[in-house]
């Protein structure tokens, strides 16, 4: 799949900085193209699951060792993401893939 340096920017941005990298992305897509709308919507996923994670964290007990583990995995699921975004390919990221936002 060919896509421009603006899409893949666009849509490795959007997994940095949680919901900053998600404005900014937003922002900076192009609205026809796919590819930056795909790894955005993964993206605006991933920062909400971080929220819940980190207060999970708060919350402490099972509840802190649950959001520790989580955060670690969304932390895999969005260097994936960006692997991914950088490549091209629109793969939708294990566990969260399914999930459509917009």
């Amino acid at each position: 799949m060919y896509t421009d340096n603006k899409s893949r920017a666009a849509a490795i941005v959007g997994y940095l900085f949680v919901w900053i990298g998600v404005i900014v992305a937003f922002i900076l897509r192009d609205k026809d193209d796919e590819l930056s709308r795909h790894h955005l919507n993964q993206a605006i996923v991933l920062a909400t699951a971080e929220c819940i994670a980190s207060l999970m964290i708060k919350l402490r007990g099972v509840f802190a060792v649950v959001g520790e583990v989580a955060d670690v995995a969304l932390l895999i699921l969005a260097i994936m993401g960006i692997y991914r975004a950088a490549k091209g390919s629109a793969e939708p990221l294990p566990i969260i893939g399914g999930i459509k936002l917009f």
